[in-house]
């Protein structure tokens, strides 16, 4: 092991305490998707953190959701990496006073611990370890910490890919898997909405002069439904209805909220084809439909420049002793929207966990370390790769 890894990967062991001690106080400040106030509030433990190891920083300010942190580790070489984190949670305002921060010695538990606020100190402990140690072989290193990833970065997709448009490689620093997995590609989502509008009638004295909305609506779920093709990966799933009025009265409008997932962006677009013919098809004459296409995230697909990142980061981990494995793996991610520009991308570089979105969710402590370690050789192999 060369000088610089030895003394990048001492320095992380140093920083134990430190990633511990602002993990802590991470999970257990809340950061829910639709409490910007509250993902500020972790936007505020993050800044102190690269503060800390003065690494600049700025601030996008963002009413809707929370802001933007970009950070910056400046290198000798030309060129930029950009490592991503998202700063909200799936859990509302109050969770983390009611089941805060708590290990066992094996495992850290709270509201995203490793989903992701383990990533976002290890973000940080790792930049500050490849500035110090190896800013000579490095290109520029950016750091992004997103607020809204947890409902499909309605905001932050124009963001992660204008800052990804010029980078040479994006390391997205969601948790490896429980089996410590990297992940070389993943699925994409959309949301869709369908609204129906029929005719309201009185269903006891005047049924016949009704046009249901919600009995449209009925007929376009079953045929939805039937477009499911989980033998390609091809889910959809239903997750709201909302209809009608009254009990005794024909519903003049109905409304259902569709999820989709899929590994090819070929494969969403045939599907959403599809889902607009049924929409725009009345099965019950006098009903009007119309589609809306949501937020959603692009998959992670893999290329030949995403399978060399992730070949380095194999290299890497015979340096540190992390053994690398690469998944594909469900669940849609902000890797999605920079490997769809066609940069380099890898996921999952985080510390290892689990149970994510659940009361159950953990990380296990002893990964913190290591996954640093293995981050911070990746990038410095990575820029060495580029330089040849």
């Amino acid at each position: 092991m060369d000088e610089k890894i030895t003394n990048m990967c001492q320095f992380i062991r140093e920083q134990e305490q430190v990633a511990k001690k602002y993990l802590r106080q991470l999970v257990n400040t809340d950061s829910y998707s639709y409490d910007p106030s509250s993902v500020n509030a972790v936007g505020e433990i993050i800044q102190e953190l690269l503060r800390h190891y003065d690494i600049p920083f700025t601030v996008r300010e963002n009413e809707s959701y929370g802001n933007h942190i970009i950070a910056t580790v400046k290198g000798r070489q030309p060129g930029k990496i950009l490592l991503m984190g998202h700063q909200d949670t799936v859990f509302q305002t109050g969770t983390a006073a009611g089941r805060p921060f708590s290990e066992d010695g094996t495992f850290a538990y709270g509201p995203g611990v490793s989903d992701m606020k383990g990533s976002l100190v290890s973000m940080i402990v790792t930049a500050a370890a490849v500035s110090m140690f190896a800013s000579t072989d490095i290109c520029d290193l950016e750091l992004l910490f997103t607020p809204d990833e947890e409902i499909g970065s309605p905001v932050s997709e124009a963001v992660i890919q204008e800052r990804a448009a010029d980078a040479a490689g994006v390391f997205n620093m969601e948790p490896a898997r429980p089996d410590g997995s990297v992940v070389t590609s993943r699925k994409g989502s959309a949301h869709l909405i369908i609204n129906v509008t029929g005719k309201a009638a009185h269903s006891g004295s005047a049924i016949e002069q009704g046009i249901s909305a919600i009995d449209e609506l009925a007929h376009k779920i079953i045929a939805i439904k039937q477009l499911m093709d989980l033998e390609k990966g091809v889910t959809v799933n239903i997750g709201t209805i909302e209809g009608g009025i009254a009990n005794n009265t024909v519903a003049p409008t109905a409304h259902c909220t569709i999820h989709t997932g899929f590994w090819r962006v070929c494969e969403f677009e045939q599907l959403k084809s599809a889902i607009q013919a049924i929409a725009d098809h009345s099965y019950i004459e006098g009903t009007v439909s119309v589609l809306t296409v949501g937020s959603g995230i692009l998959p992670m697909e893999e290329s030949e420049q995403s399978r060399k990142l992730f070949d380095i980061v194999k290299l890497a981990g015979e340096q540190v002793a992390v053994p690398v494995k690469g998944t594909a793996t469900k669940g849609a991610a902000d890797a999605g929207f920079a490997a769809a520009l066609g940069v380099p991308t890898i996921c999952g570089m985080g510390p290892v966990g689990g149970n994510w979105h659940s009361e159950s969710e953990y990380l296990i402590l002893d990964s913190l370390v290591p996954r640093m370690q293995l981050t911070a050789v990746s990038l410095l192999l990575y820029c060495r790769s580029m330089t040849r």
